[in-house]
């Protein structure tokens, strides 16, 4: 028996019994007889009886302990990994922490800067607001009875180069000045071809009354969006010249052969066409900001003018025809330039009228009239046969009209 199972003194005592039967020779007995040596092997058994029980009940409790002990151990265990993983959650938790204030803190230094953009925007909006209700003003009045200075107020008002502004005033244009000016005076005045156009197309709007329309189509594009748009028609280097020089869709859509090969540097014949006819495209599609074709809206006349719809139905290609008279009407022209700008006049608007809505010759025109009558009836005639009047009548008609022009030009510079 083991000292742990039973209890110190019975472990001694029973020792002590077993070593006394040893000393003992087989058969002898004590002084107190046989009954005294019954007596103490009865004990004897009555005690390992007690300490086999107690060594069962031991038993019973160590299996009892040790369940419990590995039911312990599996719930240290549960825990551990639950600790494990509450661990991982917590770092979890304080990296979004740190990501969420780093995200606030660049959010309160970006709103700090903010609120100065926020301030300029409105400084810009009030500065815009005062130039809407100046122009406003302005073009209340009418046209003539603009001064100088009103005139270069509108012209800076609507983004006219401040060069071509300052010529202007220099020149001494006025409102009535204004409502004659065509390209040859603003060319005498060494104004830059950006600024001509822009010139040229603020009178018109002021002359017709448009000054408060918006921009529709590609007139309204900014100048990323024009080389945006030549890029896509296969017309990068061009778009290139054309972001460097500042041309927006203003100017996009008014620009004209000489303007690619003087201006733009854009020598090759056959290029110019393609662009001029891309362009062309362009003015006569009402597109949006993307390129794409706008809807009509509901109620549109969409039928051709009569004019167009007589030279349709009498000729089955109408531009083949306009091609062809356009072909004779240059020759013809070619042999009138050697004469007087009085017979040319005559010649032009009996062959070949302006399309131009009551664009005639001044009543009272005739063989006998002045020099400053002709000069002034060449200056109409400029206006009446602007290219940029042309766009709705194709692009031969275009063609025919920048040729008159420059015979009209050359005419009014030998009068000046």
């Amino acid at each position: 028996l083991d000292s742990n199972d039973i209890s110190t003194s019975l472990f001694a005592r029973i020792k002590q019994k077993i070593e006394l039967n040893k000393s003992q020779p087989k058969g002898a007995k004590d002084a107190k007889g046989p009954r005294i040596a019954v007596k103490e092997e009865g004990k004897v058994r009555l005690d390992r009886d007690k300490v086999k029980t107690r060594l069962e009940e031991v038993r019973k409790t160590s299996k009892a302990e040790e369940a419990e002990r590995k039911r312990q151990e599996e719930e240290i265990k549960t825990m551990k990994e639950r600790k494990k993983k509450l661990e991982e959650e917590l770092k979890k938790l304080k990296e979004n922490i740190e990501t969420k204030e780093r995200e606030h803190n660049e959010w309160v230094n970006k709103t700090k800067g903010k609120g100065g953009e926020i301030e300029w925007l409105e400084k810009q909006f009030a500065s815009l607001e005062v130039k809407v209700k100046r122009l406003d003003e302005l073009n209340s009045k009418a046209i003539k009875s603009l001064t100088v200075e009103e005139v270069k107020e509108t012209m800076r008002l609507e983004g006219v180069r401040a060069d071509a502004v300052e010529t202007l005033g220099t020149n001494g244009v006025d409102g009535e000045t204004l409502v004659d000016l065509n390209d040859s005076d603003l060319n005498e005045m060494r104004i830059g071809w950006i600024g001509r156009k822009q010139v040229q197309f603020v009178a018109e709007r002021r002359r017709e009354g448009r000054m408060n329309e918006e921009l529709k189509g590609a007139e309204g594009w900014n100048v990323d969006q024009v080389e945006k748009w030549m890029k896509e028609n296969g017309m990068g280097e061009e778009g290139e010249k054309m972001k460097a020089e500042g041309v927006d869709g203003i100017i996009l859509v008014r620009l004209e052969v000489r303007d690619l090969m003087d201006e733009l540097g854009v020598g090759v014949l056959k290029r110019r066409k393609e662009i001029i006819s891309k362009i062309d495209g362009l003015r006569q599609g009402r597109k949006d900001k993307n390129g794409k074709e706008e809807e009509e809206p509901k109620g549109t006349n969409t039928n051709p003018p009569p004019q167009q719809q007589q030279e349709k139905s009498s000729n089955g290609n109408s531009n083949q025809f306009r091609e062809r008279e356009m072909d004779v009407a240059l020759d013809a022209m070619n042999s009138r330039k050697g004469g007087s700008a009085h017979a040319f006049l005559v010649w032009i608007y009996k062959e070949y009228p302006p399309k131009k809505d009551n664009a005639a010759l001044p009543d009272g025109f005739g063989p006998f009239s002045s020099l400053i009558d002709t000069k002034s009836a060449l200056k109409k005639a400029i206006l009446h046969y602007h290219p940029d009047h042309a766009d709705a009548f194709g692009i031969c008609w275009k063609h025919f009209c920048g040729e008159v022009l420059k015979c009209l030009n050359n005419y009014y510079h030998s009068f000046k």
